[in-house]
């Protein structure tokens, strides 16, 4: 699985010309046919974009096939479909290809041929709100993991933490070693391969997490978010005791977990992520609702978009599946909208978003009858009054 940065998001955006193409379509993390129902679902999303190029852009049917040869080629890498995510991100104009798989939950596939980039799809990697870690307690590889309702990412521990019991017990031998040498005494303990049963391995897990944890603490009181605990059930209570950390949920994930489990580990924590997060929408729609009638919230469509490209945005809500071309002039503070994907044009409900993300604001694509007025494309709350 990749990642996926609002920088990156905004480089594509900013690209224009002929022939973009833009291609997202649902994949299998686990298949017992060599993923052939992804391959051929994707194969037909590259002749459906052939078709377009032929149609809008006059290439003959060879030109657009060779234009389109790094999805082709994509079709004969076994090594690339066993490491697929949810979807297939495939981005195509002159300057190359972009191909990433991401945690994008799609209904069906979607093939668009224009002088941008279609990336509404995107969308929801990029939102802030809802982050949280989760430190898996590994004994022989602990990790801290970020994460949102889409992504999760390692967090690189430096060199300096001891990553594992072993390394910790091997840290404490050689401090024993050297006062040994000095006349201080001490004795080196025993390297630890059990399963913390015995009186004195827990003594040393408990040591262990406390030399630990005062570091971790640390890093993740950098942006303190809510933190889940997974691990194996008698280590989590044991961990909490000797950290400081005071953002640890109650919920906790039990099991054992490790480098290959990446992806079962996040789905485990959404399960107790998720009611939370769909209390941060309900929390924005009602706020919405209550601000609505003043000057605190619109769902005036060339109001919330000028709000958004200044920055004014502490919310917004865009309908998916909407599209308004056009182009804005700062000077003049005023937008002129075009029927069509144009060279000079951009998607102005694309450049919303990026602007209200960039500002730390919060972007909720929604459903036509999720948005939080009736027919509307777009809605907003701002970060101070807008007339």
């Amino acid at each position: 699985m990749d990642i996926f940065t609002i920088d990156q998001f905004e480089k594509l955006s900013n690209q224009r010309g002929p022939q973009h193409v833009s291609i997202y379509t649902p994949t299998s993390r686990d298949s017992s046919d060599n993923y052939m129902a992804d391959k051929i679902h994707f194969k037909n999303e590259l002749q459906e974009a052939e078709s377009k190029l032929v149609t809008l852009f006059g290439l003959n049917s060879q030109e657009a096939k060779s234009y389109l040869n790094p999805g082709y080629k994509l079709l004969d890498d076994p090594l690339f479909w066993s490491r697929a995510s949810d979807t297939l991100v495939f981005l195509l104009n002159q300057s190359g290809a972009e191909i990433k798989t991401l945690p994008i939950s799609l209904s069906e596939s979607m093939t668009y041929v224009g002088n941008s980039f279609a990336l509404r799809p995107l969308l929801p990697l990029l939102n802030s709100t809802g982050k949280f870690y989760i430190l898996n307690l590994n004994l022989n590889k602990v990790q801290l993991y970020e994460a949102t309702s889409h992504t999760i990412s390692e967090v690189i521990l430096s060199d300096d933490v001891p990553t594992s019991i072993d390394d910790y017990l091997v840290f404490i031998e050689r401090q024993q070693s050297l006062q040994f040498r000095s006349g201080q005494g001490g004795k080196a303990g025993a390297m630890f391969h059990g399963q913390g049963g015995t009186d004195t391995e827990k003594v040393d897990i408990e040591q262990y997490f406390y030399k630990l944890s005062k570091q971790v603490d640390a890093l993740m009181e950098c942006e303190p978010l809510p933190a889940i605990l997974a691990g194996v059930e008698y280590l989590l209570p044991m961990y909490k005791k000797t950290s400081g950390y005071t953002k640890f949920t109650e919920e906790v994930i039990t099991g054992s977990f490790g480098d290959d489990d990446v992806h079962m580990l996040h789905e485990k924590a959404m399960v107790l992520q998720k009611p939370k997060h769909n209390q941060h929408r309900t929390a924005a729609i009602e706020k919405f609702a209550s601000l609505k009638d003043e000057d605190w919230a619109s769902a005036e469509t060339q109001t919330v978009l000028l709000a958004a490209l200044t920055g004014q945005l502490e919310t917004l809500f865009i309908q998916k599946n909407e599209v308004i071309w056009g182009s804005y002039d700062a000077e003049k503070h005023s937008l002129t909208i075009k029927t069509d994907d144009t060279e000079v044009t951009k998607e102005l409900l694309n450049e919303a978003a990026i602007q209200t993300l960039l500002k730390g604001g919060t972007v909720y694509p929604c459903e036509g009858e999720d948005m939080p007025a009736k027919n509307s494309v777009a809605a907003a709350i701002f970060r101070n009054p807008v007339r």
